[in-house]
């Protein structure tokens, strides 16, 4: 069982670098349909964590931490300090009510729909979404 930490700052120029470094990771461990829905869930939760949380401090990073168990990756993302509570769970509209042409309103449900467990609660002093994606299925 492997854990890495990653500190992304709080600017979407950094989500493409931070999700291709933990695919790395974690490439090895999983087969290419779930790596495939690694990759768009923890994108979709990075982008919308960065263009929507508000919070008292804009430079506060975004701290990521990845453990890769036996049977599953799991992807816990902690919101910048002091950024408003937001679960995922709470918004997300179906797959079948999101509108395919948009281009806006699906990250949500695609996050939902590429996990098989998504939590989101207190940390610390923070609030924290975790993503989990199953080795197995693939």
């Amino acid at each position: 069982m492997k854990r890495r930490t990653f500190h992304m700052p709080n600017d979407l120029r950094h989500v493409d670098r931070t999700v291709l470094s933990m695919k790395a990771c974690v490439e090895p461990s999983l087969g290419a349909s779930a790596l495939l829905r690694f990759e768009i869930s923890v994108t979709e939760a990075l982008v919308n964590l960065v263009k929507h949380a508000t919070t008292s401090d804009a430079a506060a990073p975004i701290d990521i931490e990845l453990h890769d168990a036996d049977n599953a990756v799991c992807v816990e993302i902690c919101d910048p300090v002091g950024a408003a509570p937001f679960d995922v769970r709470d918004h997300a509209p179906s797959q079948n009510a999101a509108d395919p042409l948009a281009e806006n309103g699906r990250g949500l449900g695609l996050i939902v729909h590429c996990t098989d467990h998504i939590a989101y609660g207190p940390k610390a002093d923070r609030m924290c979404l975790s993503l989990t994606i199953s080795k197995s299925g693939d």
